[in-house]
């Protein structure tokens, strides 16, 4: 049995730790994600979904909020044979905290390395109109998406993909293959392909702020801008009333319609989420 301690923070991770769960020869020591937060209006503290998987299902959890000393030890005395990160973020490892085990540490990437670095590929490839990705397991090193690779397997973008719908299709793919890639990189630990810098691309993690429209691009970026950031953060612009006030609207969903973009659902900063149509006739959109 291959000893292996899952890292990872999102609901995207429970979708590969489940199927490792299910694999013959590979026994889930630990899982590690992230501390309990407060989230929401009343900042109640709350385990983010990998988090709360593991308690539910009675995995050994383990919540550092940094890689100090004391953690490093207590991953040295799980005698892991595998490490696996999925959609994990910082604190990033050390090459003392890659070496410990034997067959490394392992990541699954949703995007074809090394194009689409950073913490949110899949909006990004939606954005800029991409319509060919991959999903990347690779071997970490001490730098960001930077290791060789072990495999990839390419999957389309549809034109319709939504952030969500991307991520659910790339790792529900990596889960489906997760066994069989896994049990070829142990037999052939080395046989890897490093990566080709040269051809690098890396985009920055989405911030309430970097969510606004820019308006001066083409309506067809536009849209796919509002469908990638459907999810979080939402996409947004400014609006102003019957009244002249200056105010700032999500917009959630969007149509083409010939040569307009049309909002679909929005959501009026003090208001519910409701149809553009429906309000459309009391606010002007700023751009």
């Amino acid at each position: 049995m291959i000893r292996t301690v899952f890292f990872g923070s999102s609901e995207y991770s429970i979708i590969i730790l489940q199927s490792l769960l299910k694999a013959d020869n590979f026994e889930v020591v630990t899982v590690v994600s992230k501390e309990d937060k407060p989230t929401g209006r009343q900042q109640i503290i709350t385990p983010n979904p990998m988090a709360k998987f593991a308690k539910e299902n009675n995995l050994n959890l383990l919540q550092p909020a940094n890689f100090t000393p004391d953690f490093i030890d207590k991953f040295k005395k799980l005698d892991p044979d595998l490490g696996i990160v999925v959609a994990y973020g910082p604190p990033y490892f050390t090459k003392e905290m890659i070496n410990i085990p034997i067959f490394k540490i392992v990541n699954i990437h949703p995007s074809p390395l090394p194009k689409y670095r950073g913490a949110t590929p899949g909006p990004w490839q939606i954005i800029n109109g991409e319509t060919e990705s991959a999903v990347s397991f690779f071997q970490i090193d001490a730098l960001p998406d930077h290791g060789s690779l072990i495999a990839q397997i390419p999957f389309k973008i549809e034109p319709n993909e939504t952030a969500q719908t991307f991520y659910n299709k790339a790792f529900n793919l990596a889960a489906s293959n997760l066994d069989s890639i896994l049990a070829k990189y142990i037999n052939n630990p080395n046989e890897l392909i490093i990566q080709d810098h040269s051809q690098k691309t890396y985009f920055p993690k989405f911030t309430k702020e970097s969510a606004q429209i820019d308006w001066s691009w083409s309506i067809q970026k536009i849209e796919r801008f509002i469908r990638a950031l459907s999810l979080w953060p939402i996409a947004w612009t400014y609006v102003e009333n019957q009244f002249h006030q200056k105010l700032k609207m999500k917009i959630y969903s969007s149509i083409l319609d010939k040569e307009n973009l049309v909002p679909k659902d929005v959501q009026v900063e003090g208001k519910k989420i409701t149809s553009w149509r429906d309000i459309s006739q009391y606010y002007i959109i700023l751009k």
